[in-house]
């Protein structure tokens, strides 16, 4: 079965319409309508539902789309086994990462690069991101995960060379309950840090006359502001238990600008054969509906990059 057709229905199966699978894949939306005719016609089965304004997989599309991840990534990882192999040398990235994000994103990563080269050797470095974008960029570093305020009405491309897009995360200003009816401080994480440019930026000049303090990290802001100190920006990925079980709550005031964060690798300093894999990372995205009866959607395995704690 040819591959290029596997990745071109594994592609329509994550997009919402042909033309964005088309867009995605860099193809004319004749040569995707082929690629998955030819599928339906391989297999004596429809993938699709015809005649839907968005793509809707059939029950048998739904069965075979887990089947064609699995093969891919298969495929993926004999080649990373393969090249690693001719080079004679262990496999080896060197990844570095912000504080708040080795807590709350890095291992859902390093298990996708697990799962995808298992052979792979990491090394993981802590640094602000200013210091990991240097580091990578003098080849010190194979690659790092490193987070920027966006935009909310801007698009950002998922990412283009030596970068990916991964995660967009919603963004917080959090107290005790006690605190959020008339904040006094307002605790924020070490200056370079994008949560502190947010907090002082966008959350100070909505509460008025209140004393900041400086806490350090992500997980410093959200120690303090359980203990009563004061409120803070954080990712709501760090606090959902706390505002589910009433221990925080989040003040009522306009959103905040969301968090993206990226990977960067430096092509002279990641291996060859690793930079396919994270070439082809992408944001996690939902599966399109299936018909009522049709079961569960399969796992999204080929987006390679995983959710982790949900936000």
């Amino acid at each position: 079965m040819d591959v290029q057709r596997l990745e071109t229905f594994v592609a329509v199966a994550r997009s919402t319409t042909l033309a964005e699978a088309a867009d995605r894949l860099g193809y004319a939306r004749s040569t995707v309508t082929s690629h998955v005719q030819t599928l339906e016609r391989t297999l004596g089965a429809p993938l699709l539902e015809r005649g839907a304004s968005m793509n809707r997989l059939t029950e048998a599309g739904a069965r075979f789309l887990e089947y064609a991840t699995d093969i891919l990534d298969k495929l993926a990882q004999a080649q990373a086994a393969v090249a690693a192999a001719a080079q004679d040398r262990p496999s080896g990235l060197s990844i570095g990462a912000t504080a708040s994000l080795c807590t709350y994103r890095l291992p859902s990563f390093l298990r996708t690069l697990r799962r995808l080269m298992p052979h792979l050797e990491t090394q993981v470095f802590v640094g602000s991101v200013a210091e990991l974008r240097d580091q990578v960029g003098r080849g010190e570093l194979s690659a790092a995960l490193v987070n920027s305020a966006t935009v909310p009405t801007a698009h950002r491309p998922a990412g283009e060379g030596d970068r990916r897009h991964l995660w967009t995360d919603q963004v917080v200003l959090v107290g005790a309950p006690e605190q959020v009816a008339r904040p006094q401080r307002l605790l924020v994480t070490a200056p370079g840090c994008v949560y502190r440019d947010i907090a002082e930026k966008q959350a100070l000049p909505l509460l008025g006359r209140v004393q900041i303090q400086q806490v350090g990290s992500v997980d410093g802001v959200k120690s303090s502001v359980l203990g009563g100190m004061g409120v803070g920006v954080v990712p709501a990925i760090a606090v959902g238990p706390q505002l589910r079980s009433g221990q925080l709550a989040e003040l009522p005031l306009p959103a905040l600008s969301p968090v993206m964060t990226e990977l960067v690798w430096n092509p002279e300093a990641t291996p060859a054969h690793v930079i396919p894999h994270l070439r082809r990372l992408r944001p996690p995205q939902p599966l399109p509906p299936t018909r009522p009866r049709d079961v569960a959607p399969a796992r999204p395995r080929s987006s390679y990059v995983t959710t982790g704690t949900a936000s």
